[in-house]
């Protein structure tokens, strides 16, 4: 019986490692990233700002799509757009001031106070002026690391 428990449990390991995807960055994409900036921006109510990050660049491959960027602690959405030169990729992270909690010495009038949240993590340790692209092509996942992006100045919104 003991064997056999011996047997499962490296059958199971190795069911697991087998299965699992490893995440490695890419040193060499499908494409090219001939132009990469971002900007801070500052909306017109108080406490209303975020980053814009945009990436231009060209591909071979007509299978290919771009779904997330990570970039300065931040996973962005990122909506493509193809065109016969190439590909524009842009990101948005928006912060909006938050509702301030009611502090009184009756509990019962802090009814509807939200705890604090805490921003996640990105999966990677990068710089500032880092990002890693998360791609597929045929169906198949990677990340490429850009480095060197550049910083505009900032924009302010009315």
């Amino acid at each position: 019986m003991k064997s056999f428990n011996i047997y499962l449990f490296s059958f199971v390991l190795s069911v697991i490692l087998i299965g699992c995807k490893s995440q490695s960055l890419e040193t060499s994409a499908p494409f090219d990233i001939v132009e990469k900036t971002y900007f801070y921006w500052v909306g017109g109510q108080k406490g209303t700002q975020g980053t814009t990050i945009t990436f231009k660049g060209k591909t071979t491959s007509t299978n290919i799509s771009f779904s997330k960027v990570y970039f300065q602690n931040h996973e962005y959405d990122v909506s493509p757009e193809f065109n016969s030169y190439g590909f524009t990729i842009q990101g948005n992270f928006a912060k909006f001031r938050e509702r301030e909690n009611v502090m009184h010495k009756d509990p019962a009038e802090e009814y509807g106070n939200k705890p604090a949240t805490q921003d996640k993590k990105i999966p990677f340790d990068i710089e500032d002026d880092e990002a890693i692209l998360l791609y597929s092509v045929n169906g198949l996942e990677g990340y490429h690391k850009i480095t060197g992006i550049k910083q505009l100045d900032k924009v302010y919104m009315p």
